[in-house]
């Protein structure tokens, strides 16, 4: 039961740190990007949910009620993260031409999160990973729960 909830958290976070070498935080390093940033390669986002299907699917079955649903909140997690999100950022960025033209004389005003949504190539690459990085856990996992039986 476990498995289901710390597998997907560690790929989650492991997935993010990812993010943080890749897209070059490390030279503004910055631990709110951490738990904050929501585009970049990989989607951690990505990796999460394919990460709590593959688990759900090597525990219970792909033919489980679980994993359908397990399948059809990944589905809808990335599409939000290809399509609607990606637009918000978009028009973050065109918003923020806008303001930089208007508020040139403001230093205090707080622009908006331009890097919102996620590429198709960042998905895929956050889909594989959350799958192979579940499959190699959720392996740890049964050896150590089975080492553990053998004491």
């Amino acid at each position: 039961m476990y498995s289901l909830i710390i597998i997907p958290i560690i790929v989650g976070f492991v997935t993010q740190v990812i993010k943080l070498a890749t897209d070059g935080v490390p030279k503004n390093l910055n631990w709110q990007h951490l738990m904050s940033d929501y585009g970049g390669m990989p989607s951690s986002h990505t990796a999460y949910v394919a990460s709590l299907a593959t688990v759900v699917a090597l525990r219970e079955g792909f033919d489980s009620a679980t994993f359908a649903v397990a399948l059809v909140i990944m589905v809808v997690v990335i599409r939000d993260a290809v399509g609607f999100r990606r637009e918000i950022g978009k028009d973050a960025t065109l918003t923020n031409k806008i303001a930089k033209e208007v508020f040139k004389n403001k230093k205090d005003f707080q622009y908006l999160h331009e890097r919102v949504g996620h590429t198709p190539l960042q998905v895929i690459v956050g889909f594989i990973l959350g799958c192979s990085f579940s499959v190699f856990l959720y392996a740890i996992w049964i050896i150590s729960i089975a080492m553990l039986k053998l004491t």
